[in-house]
């Protein structure tokens, strides 16, 4: 398929867990992956009728728009980038644009963002015009990118030899000595079309976030889980401080917003898993254990948009999409539906659910196993019950 060119969505319903609950899988072609948005991206858009997502295709990897309402995908980018993979995840050489490296701009949900190369860009969803933002300096490579509810896309970088380093084999953990310099985190404001920051950090930052009221921007050391894991950046006075400072027996990751004022996380100590959250101005927080064992504690999570209920892709049994309700107790998962990534290949892709702002729809990256025995990396679509219980 070519740029601007239409063609079918392919859906299929498949069976959902939660009685009441409707699960759909899109599978446009065979011969490649597809990916949604990274988990504190919404693939969906504000009138719950578009997905962007970012599919590889006869080597190329491209953004696409689905149209729930046509069913239909449209190709969005023809970006001619080269190596754009992200390591230490994806390993292989990519071409086109980065895999799951994209956002939707919020508040207008008219374009979407994406790297080609070293240059954030935005494609208009309808007319398919590209707009090149901000271009980075060829020595360093970007990383996931973000896009606050009020438009600031946020992303750390690091050094491209570095990089490099663990696109052949070497791990985060081996060199993070040497990625004490030569990192830091961007902002860019898509109102003002202006630069924010930029700013330099002692580590390789990641899951780079402006706050929803643009005063924070919270961030990971992308490292040893065991050291300081994660920061956060007061934009008024430029100060970096440790947000839930750990002792080395704690290991916590993939932050996001749940507020202004609130942080979601995983954690665990030991085989014991939980999910946490914390005020960033007291740093009162409660971390809810999950369900014991070595499978029970990893995962992505994402809360409910009325806060009732904090949703998984690693709880329960790892090939499932779960739901609990967000007491200030222990956690109680129900699964809802399978997502059926196997565990062996979960660092090649996550599910990386999103609640969708109605509340209606989680949104997830799925597998199938095609007859060839091979398996291949889905778009899919779960609609909740009426009374989301």
């Amino acid at each position: 398929m070519s740029h601007g060119e239409t063609f079918a969505a392919n859906r299929s319903e498949l069976p959902a867990i939660a009685p009441g609950a409707r699960l759909w899988r899109f599978a446009p072609w065979n011969d490649g992956h597809q990916y949604i948005p990274y988990f504190y991206n919404p693939a969906l858009d504000a009138s719950g009728n578009r997905i962007i997502f970012t599919g590889n295709r006869n080597g190329q990897s491209q953004l696409y728009l689905l149209d729930l309402v046509q069913d239909t995908v449209t190709q969005l980018t023809n970006a001619q980038g080269s190596g754009q993979n992200w390591a230490p995840y994806i390993r292989e050489n990519v071409n086109g644009i980065r895999p799951q490296f994209i956002a939707w701009t919020q508040p207008d949900y008219q374009h979407a963002a994406f790297f080609e190369n070293n240059t954030l860009c935005i494609v208009n969803v309808e007319s398919r015009e590209v707009e090149r933002l901000h271009e980075l300096p060829t020595h360093v490579a970007p990383s996931v990118l973000h896009c606050s509810p009020q438009g600031w896309v946020a992303f750390g970088y690091l050094p491209r030899d570095r990089q490099e380093q663990m696109r052949l084999g070497a791990t985060v953990f081996e060199i993070d000595e040497e990625l004490r310099e030569g990192c830091g985190f961007i902002v860019y404001d898509l109102v003002s079309r202006q630069l924010v920051l930029d700013v330099p950090t002692p580590f390789w930052p990641n899951h780079v976030a402006a706050s929803p009221d643009h005063a924070q921007v919270l961030c990971c050391h992308e490292g040893l889980w065991e050291l300081q894991r994660m920061f956060l950046y007061d934009v008024a006075t430029g100060d970096i401080r440790p947000l839930r400072e750990q002792d080395g027996e704690v290991r916590i990751g993939h932050e996001f917003w749940i507020d202004p004022q609130t942080v979601g996380y995983h954690g665990s100590v030991g085989d014991h898993g939980f999910f946490g959250t914390i005020d960033i101005a007291t740093g009162d927080r409660i971390e809810r254990p999950s369900p014991s064992g070595p499978e029970h504690f990893y995962g992505h999570y994402h809360v409910s948009p009325d806060g009732r209920f904090v949703l998984t892709d690693g709880e329960v049994t790892p090939d499932k999409i779960s739901i609990s309700p967000l007491t200030d107790t222990a956690l109680e998962f129900v699964p809802v539906c399978s997502h059926d990534w196997p565990r062996s290949g979960d660092q090649r892709v996550h599910p990386h659910p999103n609640w969708h702002q109605s509340g209606r729809f989680i949104t997830f990256t799925g597998y199938e196993t095609l007859p060839s025995g091979e398996g291949c990396s889905r778009v899919c679509l779960l609609e909740l019950p009426p009374d989301n219980s």
